[in-house]
């Protein structure tokens, strides 16, 4: 654990709506965000901007991708079909830590997992949408 952080594991939920109760990624709903919160840092952590709980990094899902191949069936001229599957398999573990007892997922990274750290402050997200016929542009 000398070169690793723990962060949260915030996800995305299935309240990104806007306006009519269109969704704005459907794909998204139930993953992993890319950026978490840092709640502790290891020891020996590179200086990537002085790492320190409370910062917000952004994190390179390269080292956590497994690729899957799906067999499908021949088509007419017997051709096999092959479709190609991304899954990330990130460490999380529940953490006990709150004062009802009850637990959190946290994630477990090393400092290389790491694109960049963030500065400023975190905000309430308010995303972009477009809806049909109607241009509607949200800025925080």
């Amino acid at each position: 654990m000398f070169n690793q952080l723990v962060t949260t594991m915030n996800m995305y939920d299935d309240k990104v709506t806007m306006g009519e109760g269109h969704l704005i990624d459907g794909s998204r709903i139930n993953t992993i965000k890319e950026y978490q919160t840092v709640l502790e840092v290891g020891p020996a952590v590179k200086a990537k901007g002085d790492i320190k709980p409370g910062d917000v990094v952004f994190i390179n899902p390269k080292r956590f991708t497994t690729m899957e191949h799906q067999h499908g069936l021949a088509n007419e001229d017997n051709v096999q079909k092959d479709n190609m599957h991304i899954n990330f398999n990130i460490p999380h573990y529940p953490v006990y830590d709150r004062e009802d007892g009850s637990c959190r997922e946290v994630l477990l990274i090393s400092d290389n997992d790491i694109f960049f750290v963030a500065e400023g402050e975190e905000f309430e997200e308010k995303p972009f949408f477009v809806g049909q016929g109607k241009k509607h542009i949200i800025i925080p």
